[in-house]
C-alpha cells in the first residue's frame, strides 16, 4: 500500500492517485480511523474535504488523521475484499459514524393510505418497501415520470386533493380516502393497487419501451428538442429497472469460486494473499412487505457483488 502524510483535510505532498478502483484508509499514529473503497479516489478525497467544512464528524476524523494509505485494485471486488479484511482486523474508530448508508432511502407503496407512494428512511410501517436507493432525488424523478405517464399518484403536498386533480394530471385517487365522498365518485383503489405494482414492482412492464418509442418518434420526425427532453427521463427509468432487477436477485444470490464465496448476496469468505478470511452474515428476518428491501448497511456490498456476478456470468 502507498502511504502519504495527511494534514488538515489534504495531503502534504503531491500524489498521483489511482485512476480506477482503490481501497483507502485514514490513520492516526497507526490506529485506524476510517476506510473505504472507491472507483475514483481523487474525487472521494475531494468529497471528504468538502464534508469536513460542513460536517463535524468528517471534520474531526480528517483533522485527527495523520496518514492516508491507499492501494490500487484491478477489480471492484478486490477493493471490497481489502475493505472487509481491514474492517475485521482494525475496527476503525469512525466507521459507523461516517457510514454513507445512513442517508440511503426506501421507496414505499400503499394503495390504501396517503400519499400512496413516498420516500422513507426506514421500513418500520406497513408500506410495501423497495430499496434502499442511494438518492432521494432520483426516486422523486422516477415517481414524477411514472405519475405523468400512468396518472398514478405523486402527492407532493401533505393535504389532498390538490391542484393536480383540477389540471387533469391526476385521477383523484385520494378522493377515496375522504369519508364524505360520494360512492359514485370514489376511484377504485384496487385498480390503483394493481397500477402501483405494475409500475414499480415489475421490471418488464413495457413502460421503458413505450417511452423509447415516443423518443424515437420525435427523433425520426426531426423534433430533436422534444426527443432530448425525454432522454433524462428514459435514462432514469432504465436505471430504475436495473436496480429493481438487482433487488429481485440479490437476497438469493449465492455462488462460489476459487477465491471467494457469496451467500445471500454478501461475501461469506475470501482468499487473499494465501490467507482465508470468513465474514459473518447476519440472518435478517424480513417481513412480507420487505421482500425487495435490504438492510441499509448491506447495500453497497450487495450491489458490487451483483455487478461482479453479472460480469462474471456473462464472461
Amino acid at each position: 500500500m502507498i502511504s502519504v502524510k495527511w494534514d488538515k483535510n489534504c495531503c502534504r505532498e503531491n500524489v498521483e492517485f489511482p485512476q480506477g478502483w482503490a481501497f483507502f484508509a485514514f490513520l492516526k499514529e497507526g490506529q485506524a480511523l476510517w476506510c473505504g473503497y472507491t472507483a475514483n479516489l481523487a474525487r472521494r478525497l475531494d468529497f471528504v474535504r468538502r464534508k469536513a467544512e460542513e460536517d463535524n464528524v468528517y471534520a474531526e476524523m480528517s483533522s485527527q488523521a495523520d496518514t492516508l494509505k491507499f492501494s490500487s485494485c484491478e477489480r471492484a471486488i478486490d477493493a471490497l475484499i481489502r475493505h472487509k479484511i481491514h474492517l475485521q482486523k482494525q475496527h476503525p474508530q469512525y466507521q459507523q459514524a461516517l457510514d454513507a448508508s445512513s442517508n440511503y432511502v426506501y421507496l414505499a407503496l400503499g394503495a390504501n393510505r396517503f400519499p400512496f407512494v413516498s420516500v422513507q428512511s426506514h421500513t418500520n410501517d406497513d408500506w410495501t418497501y423497495l430499496g434502499p436507493w442511494r438518492s432521494r432525488f432520483f426516486l422523486v424523478d422516477v415517481m414524477d415520470s411514472l405519475s405523468r405517464i400512468l396518472k398514478i399518484p405523486f402527492c407532493e403536498k401533505e393535504s389532498f386533493p390538490c391542484e393536480k386533480l383540477d389540471s387533469g394530471r391526476c385521477r383523484g385517487w385520494c378522493l377515496a380516502l375522504e369519508e364524505d365522498a360520494l360512492e359514485a365518485e370514489i376511484p377504485n383503489l384496487e385498480k390503483l393497487d394493481s397500477l402501483l405494482k405494475e409500475a414499480y414492482l415489475h421490471p418488464n412492464n413495457g413502460i421503458l419501451e413505450m417511452l423509447g418509442r415516443e423518443k424515437d418518434k420525435y427523433f425520426n420526425s426531426l423534433e430533436f428538442e422534444k426527443a432530448d427532453l425525454l432522454n433524462d427521463e428514459y435514462d432514469n427509468l432504465a436505471r430504475y429497472r436495473d436496480w429493481l432487477n438487482f433487488l429481485y436477485v440479490t437476497k438469493s444470490l449465492s455462488f462460489e469460486t476459487d477465491e471467494l464465496a457469496v451467500e445471500r448476496g454478501l461475501l461469506r469468505w475470501c482468499r487473499f494473499q494465501s490467507e482465508e478470511y470468513n465474514f459473518p452474515i447476519m440472518d435478517t428476518q424480513y417481513r412480507d412487505n420487505e421482500k425487495l428491501a435490504l438492510n441499509l448497511q448491506d447495500l453497497d456490498e450487495a450491489r458490487l457483488i451483483y455487478e461482479y456476478h453479472v460480469k462474471h456470468h456473462k464472461g
